[in-house]
């Protein structure tokens, strides 16, 4: 997920939490629970985008461990 995308998904948590307070200062249940919704999905969003981030890193790591390893392989037969 790109920055972009991490940004409208905090964005959408913030409005989120705007709109829950202010349907329970105003006693509008309909729009407090949209904000507890908008800030549910954003954060869920946000959620998303960590792990996926850290699943690409991490097959990364093991694609670079996997050609390391396949390297010195094709050393030790070399010899």
């Amino acid at each position: 997920m790109s920055l972009k995308d991490k940004a409208e998904a905090k964005g959408q948590q913030i409005l989120g939490a705007a709109q829950e307070k202010v349907g329970d200062a105003t006693g509008n249940d309909r729009i407090a629970e949209q904000g507890r919704e908008n800030h549910a999905e954003g954060r869920l969003k946000e959620v998303v985008a960590d792990v996926t981030e850290t699943v690409a890193d991490a097959a990364e790591k093991v694609k670079d461990a996997a050609e390391d390893l396949a390297d010195k392989a094709g050393r030790l037969f070399k010899k």
